[in-house]
């Protein structure tokens, strides 16, 4: 008896034992974790980069992004003035503050300097307290031709309002710091430039002109020509200004005294030896005579002719090889962005309507040498496929007969003759928007396929 109470105590004692010991292993083992491969330190991550090829006539790689494009209302189609903020979403950190973009007129803008390839968050916003319209997109750039519609509809709670204009300082405020200079936007999309007469075209390679002389600065001498209607009185040369001449209440002139009296009055010139007749070279033909190059006859608002030199170095006239029942003329240079952002427009217009004989025809206002202005414009064709005729001007509004007797002042400006060489519309100093493009499309249609 007293042996099996031994055994049954010893019994006890050791589960409880073997209990405590478990329990212990078991809550080592939850508190200290390892990983299934037995390390206590995982293996670095490898990471490898690709290199993406270029999108066929896109930017190179590693060149600079560039956001640019026009901002309208989605009611009306009108281009608005508008507030631009550019959030670099790739920044986790949020490091670089967001980047505040104003348009200029007629919605236009262009936002510079970006990365290629990078993601980035445009919120757009228009009107004022409680009318404000609004979108949001995201984008990579390089996108040179955005189109951004704002609605009020689009606007919440969490859209950002417009921030305020900086105010200038007065004289007295900025007379002690001569060092303190004012906000200029970050940037802008230039409209159609207005070159005043004797003026050059800006060349690309200044990429920081100044104030008054770059893309998007006005040149106007505060008294623009008039182009609203070219059809009625093409009127390019100011008129003579009126002189109110006073006169004195002196007496009259006196009579001029009266002509001599030829009939009575005899030759008294010497007899003159009679001289065999010579022969005269002979006449060589008009037509036969070459056209000089460049050159330009425009009487009023009608055209007569034109020569320049294509991309080829040939000669082309207006009279001798254009064949269309409607010509639209563009003047441009490579360098300006509004210039460019028409391009599509164009190869639009005449794959609708060269069948019905449109016939548009780019004239490339460039500068410098004959080589480097036709490599800058095969560069833009190949780039745009631009699908219609492209001739080089005599050089800038000084050299070209043809960018002065179209009285050229802004690019782009686009030009419509009818068959007759009659000029019977033109772009204004504005500049070519949606609403003036759905226009001139109306006026083509009108003219080439209803009167058909």
């Amino acid at each position: 008896m007293r042996t099996w109470v031994g055994v049954a105590v010893a019994t006890v004692c050791l589960g409880l034992a073997g209990c405590s010991l478990f329990g212990k292993k078991q809550s080592a083992r939850t508190s200290n974790p390892k990983p299934f491969t037995g390390s206590e330190t995982t293996a670095p991550r490898e990471t490898a980069t690709a290199t993406v090829p270029a999108a066929p006539g896109g930017p190179l790689p590693g060149a600079n992004g560039l956001l640019a494009g026009q901002v309208v209302a989605a009611a009306t189609g009108r281009p608005v003035k508008a507030v631009i903020r550019v959030k670099n979403l790739d920044d986790e950190d949020n490091k670089a503050a967001p980047l505040e973009v104003d348009t200029i007129d007629g919605g236009y803008f262009t936002i510079p300097g970006l990365k290629v390839g990078g993601h980035y968050k445009l919120i757009v916003r228009a009107g004022e307290g409680k009318e404000l319209a609004s979108q949001v997109l995201y984008v990579q750039p390089p996108k040179p031709t955005l189109f951004i519609q704002v609605d009020k509809k689009n606007t919440t709670t969490s859209t950002p309002p417009i921030p305020d204009a900086p105010k200038t300082p007065d004289k007295k405020s900025i007379k002690g710091t001569e060092s303190s200079q004012e906000r200029s936007p970050a940037a802008s999309l230039d409209p159609p430039v207005r070159i005043a007469p004797g003026r050059e075209l800006p060349k690309e390679s200044e990429s920081n002109p100044s104030p008054n002389t770059s893309i998007g600065a006005s040149q106007s001498d505060g008294n623009p020509p008039n182009l609203s209607n070219v059809a009625d009185g093409f009127r390019r040369v100011p008129a003579d200004p009126s002189v109110n001449i006073q006169y004195r209440n002196t007496s009259p002139w006196p009579a001029p005294p009266p002509p001599p009296r030829w009939e009575g009055m005899q030759d008294e010139r010497p007899p003159q030896p009679e001289r065999p007749p010579t022969a005269s070279p002979p006449a060589v033909p008009l037509t036969n005579r070459p056209t000089p190059v460049p050159s330009c006859v425009l009487i009023g608002n009608k055209l007569d002719n034109f020569a320049l030199k294509d991309l080829n170095g040939q000669t082309w006239e207006y009279k001798r090889n254009h064949t269309g029942r409607l010509t639209l003329i563009d003047f441009w240079y490579t360098s300006c962005t509004a210039c460019l952002h028409a391009i599509p427009h164009l190869n639009e217009l005449q794959r609708n309507y060269g069948q019905y004989k449109l016939e548009v025809i780019g004239i490339a206002c460039e500068t410098g040498t004959v080589a480097e202005q036709v490599r800058n414009v095969m560069s833009m064709r190949g780039r745009y496929q631009m699908n219609y005729r492209t001739l080089l001007s005599g050089g800038g509004p000084r050299n070209c007969p043809v960018i002065n007797q179209f009285g050229v002042e802004r690019y782009p400006t686009l030009f419509l003759l009818d068959e007759t060489g009659t000029i019977i519309w033109h772009s204004d100093e504005r500049g070519m928007d949606d609403y003036g493009w759905r226009t001139l499309e109306n006026l083509i249609a009108a003219r080439l396929i209803q009167r058909r």
